[in-house]
């Protein structure tokens, strides 16, 4: 689905769909990629609640891995969101 780490094919390289066909397509796996992202950081801000770990280091470490963790979800929350346009019909071909 894609040709770098973050840019997308036009179409499939297997079926032919095209994966971008307005310009807000996109904004689906964005949702999907921030809801995950989201949840990560407040399963992770749950430490500050249940743990005596000092609130400084445990920020730092939950803004380190919230953008780590959407940076490598990026694609699987594009793949997602390609998967449930195909399964409602919502992309066809002209």
């Amino acid at each position: 689905m894609f040709r770098s780490r973050f840019t997308m094919n036009v179409r499939c390289p297997v079926c032919g769909m095209v994966f971008e066909r307005g310009a807000g397509e996109f904004s689906g796996g964005m949702a999907i990629n921030t809801v995950a992202t989201s949840s990560v950081a407040v399963t992770g801000a749950a430490l500050a609640f249940f743990t005596d770990l000092p609130v400084l280091p445990l920020i730092l470490m939950l803004t380190l891995v919230s953008t780590v963790f959407a940076l490598w979800f990026y694609r699987h929350a594009r793949a997602l969101w390609a998967g449930i346009l195909f399964l409602t019909g919502s992309v066809r071909e002209d």
